[in-house]
């Protein structure tokens, strides 16, 4: 790669997104500037991602960002986002006047192979191993081309990244778990639109045109959702959010894809929430997940997101052993993969 893209590359991030960002490269490159880290970590993709990338190298119908497309369309399909990792964010307030959360390293950041091997138990990821090995992927497709490259980019304070693709014809952001929206590895597997690929620089639209062409004949929203936002949400909230509920366990979507969808339509409608967690009870590892509650007509609702479901309860009824209510205050031993 011409290390002069990468640099055009941070300077469209810098002109076109808020934030304070940074370039990940494999090891063993020598562009050295101060917004540049080398992971700890030789980039690889996994089995399951290997073999989709193996097949599309012979498919000789489809285009590179077609395929680049293909690989995205993968990932969302067959994997999760790990909200686990969440739990363990600690909340730093040294600065009142800049409070913020900060990522724990050894969550799938700063790994060694025993934590590899457990992530082949499952098909639950964060950010960091997401960009990894979609990110080599790509440079695997791309087949030593010298001017074409993807890496990483994150945030300085390693909150979250993704997946930076530049060269001579464009530069492209593409996020399969967005942060502060409905990831897209819950809206592919309802069949809705792309949303996460974000186009700094596309004079010729090769790459838009490959999304456009993918988002051909999708939904931005469920129909089913359309309809009660329109029919219910002005009427009976609680009715809208339930019918929303179940439009959504159709699609038997994760606990993490149910929270951040039914959670966007409350916040959507100026509703405060609060969020709390949960122990995850039925599985070979201890693990938590995110739900929140909020106020209501005087009453107190629940969003279950492990239950998958809405109910009225009391604050001061609920288990403790089992619901965590500021985990980002308390410290937590390693545990799982």
């Amino acid at each position: 790669m011409q290390d002069k893209y990468i640099k055009k590359f941070y300077d469209e991030v810098c002109q076109n997104l808020d934030g304070d960002y940074k370039i990940i490269l494999e090891p063993n490159r020598n562009l050295k500037e101060d917004w540049i880290e080398y992971d700890t970590v030789k980039w690889e993709i996994e089995d399951r991602i290997k073999e989709f990338v193996n097949t599309l190298l012979k498919n000789k119908s489809l285009n590179l960002e077609e395929k680049i497309i293909k690989v995205y369309e993968f990932i969302c399909m067959n994997y999760i986002y790990d909200a686990n990792v969440l739990y363990f964010f600690k909340r730093d307030e040294s600065d009142p006047t800049n409070i913020k959360y900060i990522a724990v390293d050894w969550y799938g950041r700063v790994v060694g192979q025993d934590w590899l091997e457990k992530r082949k138990n499952h098909n639950r990821r964060i950010c960091y191993e997401f960009s990894r090995f979609y990110a080599k992927a790509i440079n695997i497709l791309n087949n030593e081309n010298s001017e074409l490259e993807a890496f990483m980019l994150g945030d300085r304070e390693n909150t979250h990244y993704v997946v930076g693709l530049t060269g001579k014809d464009y530069s492209i952001i593409l996020d399969p778990d967005d942060f502060n929206s409905i990831k897209d590895l819950t809206r592919l597997k309802m069949g809705l639109t792309i949303k996460g690929i974000h186009i700094l620089r596309d004079e010729n639209e090769i790459f838009k045109k490959v999304v456009d062409k993918f988002n051909k004949g999708r939904l931005v929203e469920l129909k089913e959702i359309e309809e009660a936002k329109r029919n219910l949400r002005n009427k009976d909230f609680i009715k809208y959010i339930n019918e929303s509920i179940k439009a959504i366990n159709k699609y038997n979507i994760d606990p993490q894809g149910f929270f951040e969808y039914i959670r966007f339509l409350i916040e959507e409608s100026d509703i405060k929430i609060e969020k709390i967690w949960k122990e995850e009870k039925n599985t070979n590892e201890k693990r938590y997940e995110r739900c929140l509650y909020f106020e209501f007509n005087n009453k107190t609702y629940l969003l279950d997101s492990i239950n998958k479901d809405l109910s009225i309860i009391s604050l001061d009824d609920l288990d403790r052993n089992l619901f965590i209510f500021n985990s980002s205050e308390n410290q937590y031993k390693y545990y799982g993969g």
